[in-house]
């Protein structure tokens, strides 16, 4: 993993099961300015499940929750 997907995991993996924005996402990843429009919090997600998920078009551990933000989920669901 790259310094700052680790960031962005470590954040998640710190907050299981709650739903962070992408905004929220941004405010705490230290050193990160935030501009308007920013997607590389998207960037950086599709990154990670790529790297951690069984099946990145299916995330088990980084999921989407549509219109609020992206939450970690350490024991997901069994298939």
């Amino acid at each position: 993993l790259t310094s700052g997907e680790m960031a962005l995991l470590e954040i998640l993996a710190r907050n299981p099961n709650r739903v962070l924005s992408r905004d929220r996402l941004i405010d705490l990843l230290k050193g990160y300015e935030r501009s308007p429009y920013d997607r590389s919090i998207d960037v950086r997600i599709t990154r990670l499940r790529h790297k951690i998920e069984p099946d990145p078009r299916e995330p088990r551990y980084i999921r989407t929750v549509w219109g609020k933000g992206y939450m970690f989920t350490p024991e997901p669901d069994a298939a």
